[in-house]
């Protein structure tokens, strides 16, 4: 896989994915970590933000105000000179977590989320995808650290209150424990505890990307049926629904020859040939697959790590010198790195919200144990 092939299938954050395009090729994984149960719509009870020493517990109050709030708003990302805006309205109903995430820039997208099935739409080509949910994926609101993640490499530092789209906000700083991992700075809800921005820093404490809403209200009265019956509206539709198979990495013959501090794999699965890209090419192969080599495409391995705060992805897939060259390849997208080297007849790329070192240390380490 090429690195400007990968944004269009890793997707761990919706809103980037959305703003740049990649959600045009977007692969939500079959294996969901389990949201935290639903609650009452509107504001939950007045949290104690400022007692929280635990950076776990700061995420698992994140999730469980994602999951009992129902609201509205305008979120909006930036990185560098490229801004996106979304619109975002979530719905807790009862055991049910809805979503409807529209980008307001560029072409009409719209995805829909009924808590592990995810339908990514495109009106004007009449054209949508059928997926399972990545439990790496963020969601405006959410964090991707799910309730058993422990967060050993942080530490939490509350900072001082703030205003976030016209609602009180506590800021808590989540520094990392070495150079593996990026800072994160987060302004939540002081009523509620929802997450209301995001910001991805350096070790220089720069702003590398930023995630947060612009505007935000209460839902009292959440339509889910009216929300629900949108996302199943698909007659006149073309449906793609993309086969994912759940696997293991040392089953397929992978591992770590040394393991990267604080990751540990979440969850490993197999692409099908030519990874879906945008219904606007008219097919579901990316053009470098389908025209630079006459050998059949072959399915490729995806294994994901975690901290329990952000996630790094290894795609693994044999290496074809028309499509890969032989030169190690690498590029920056806000807080998103990309890499891409040579192992033998193999060809790795990494991607995650973390520094490139960290992902040359994925790359590097990932060897070939046997043949499955």
């Amino acid at each position: 896989m090429t690195a400007s092939r990968v944004d269009r299938v890793e997707a761990r954050r919706l809103a980037r994915a959305l703003g740049f395009g990649a959600a045009a090729g977007v692969v939500m994984f079959a294996t969901l970590a389990l949201a935290p149960r639903a609650m009452a719509a509107g504001p939950g009870p007045t949290v104690a933000l400022t007692t929280i020493s635990d950076p776990a517990a700061l995420v698992r109050r994140i999730q469980e105000a994602a999951a009992r709030n129902s609201y509205s708003g305008t979120f909006v990302v930036g990185s560098g000179s490229q801004v996106t805006s979304l619109r975002v309205t979530h719905v807790g109903h009862g055991n049910d977590q809805i979503d409807r995430i529209e980008a307001l820039d560029g072409e009409l997208r719209q995805v829909y989320r009924h808590n592990d099935r995810v339908h990514v739409l495109w009106p004007r080509l009449h054209a949508a995808l059928v997926e399972q949910r990545d439990p790496g994926l963020n969601l405006p609101g959410q964090l991707a650290g799910g309730s058993s993640a422990r967060l050993d490499m942080y530490e939490l530092q509350p900072g001082a209150s703030d205003r976030i789209a016209g609602h009180e906000a506590s800021v808590m700083l989540l520094r990392p424990r070495d150079q593996l991992r990026h800072a994160q700075k987060l302004w939540l809800d002081a009523a509620t505890g929802l997450l209301l921005r995001t910001d991805i820093l350096d070790e220089h404490g720069r702003v590398l990307e930023s995630a947060g809403f612009s505007e935000l209200r209460w839902i009292q009265r959440p339509a889910a049926q009216a929300l629900l019956s949108e996302m199943h509206r698909l007659k006149g539709y073309r449906v793609e629904r993309p086969a994912v198979v759940p696997t293991e990495l040392s089953r397929e013959g992978w591992g770590l020859s040394q393991p990267i501090a604080g990751f540990q794999v979440s969850y490993a699965v197999k692409h099908p040939p030519g990874l879906g890209s945008s219904p606007a090419q008219g097919a579901a192969m990316p053009a470098d697959h389908a025209t630079s080599s006459a050998r059949p495409a072959r399915e490729v391995l995806q294994a994901v790590f975690s901290d329990g705060l952000t996630t790094v992805s290894l795609f693994v897939e044999p290496h074809d010198g028309a499509r890969h060259g032989n030169a190690e390849k690498a590029s920056q997208q806000g807080a998103t790195q990309l890499l891409g080297l040579r192992q033998g007849d193999w060809w790795i790329t990494a991607v995650g919200d973390v520094p490139r070192a960290t992902l040359q240390a994925f790359a590097t380490r990932l060897e070939r144990r046997r043949t499955p």
